[in-house]
């Protein structure tokens, strides 16, 4: 199963070694990793992503995914997930939603990645947790993950429907509005079938990344497959069988 995944160590050698780790794991078939980057806690609490020539030839997450926007949230404010600046910063609610990221989880990350310690944030899929943090205990890190979820209604949804609302009431108004009312409660209307149809575009808009992102996922998996015999094979083939399914409940639900 697919899930969001942050390692903090004490160090950035330690980090490094943690990177080296996950795709140590990825080669042996006990995860897949679809990218990861590494990022360090500095002294005012900012969090800067490093760019260590170490990590040279290992794909990162770019910042327009769950991961770069994970990135950015451990640098936010507590509670920036329910607060009215939270889009700025971490690009969109839906994808820390669909990540199964809560206020909890990132506090709970905050509480141990303190100044000057260094963390690895990844997107990995696997079937059970033990290889990984054993790997990782081994080498100092403490693992914090989230399954990705199954988001019902994202932020836009939830847009959309407020304004459907909101324009069959001033419909039902307008049926017994005075005639000078007419051309304002028009305009409100026509106000909030743009906004309307904004929230529609930007819910398509995502879910068109999100496919493309899931697509190349897919891809890479599959390329492993091809490559690979036996257990190795079966369990590539298996997780590109999960991401489909998910994929495909959550076109459904939208």
């Amino acid at each position: 199963m697919e899930k969001m995944l942050v390692v903090v160590f004490d160090n950035q050698p330690k980090a490094v070694e943690g990177v080296q780790a996950l795709w140590e794991l990825d080669n042996e078939g006990e995860i897949s990793v679809y990218g990861a980057q590494i990022v360090v806690k500095e002294p005012g609490g900012d969090v800067r992503v490093t760019d260590n020539g170490e990590l040279s030839g290992f794909p990162v997450a770019a910042n327009g995914t769950a991961v770069g926007a994970l990135v950015g949230l451990l640098g936010g404010p507590v509670g920036v997930l329910l607060g009215a600046a939270a889009g700025a910063m971490i690009g969109s609610i839906g994808d820390m939603e669909e990540a199964g990221v809560t206020d909890e989880f990132v506090n709970d990350i905050k509480i141990v990645l303190t100044p000057g310690k260094v963390a690895v944030v990844a997107d990995v899929d696997e079937d059970w947790v033990t290889p990984l943090d054993t790997r990782m205990e081994e080498i100092g890190g403490l693992v914090f993950r989230r399954q990705t979820t199954l988001v019902e209604a994202t932020q836009d949804d939830r847009d959309a429907a407020a304004h459907r609302a909101e324009m069959a009431q001033l419909k039902a108004e307008r049926v017994q509005a005075r005639s000078d009312r007419l051309s304002k409660i028009d305009a409100k209307i026509d106000h909030l079938r743009v906004k309307l149809e904004n929230a529609i575009e930007r819910k398509r808009v995502k879910m068109q990344a999100r496919q493309q992102q899931r697509e190349a996922k897919i891809r890479a998996l599959q390329t492993k497959a091809d490559q690979s015999e036996g257990e190795f094979r079966r369990r590539q083939e298996a997780r590109i069988a999960e991401l489909r399914r998910e994929y495909a409940e959550k076109v459904t639900v939208g």
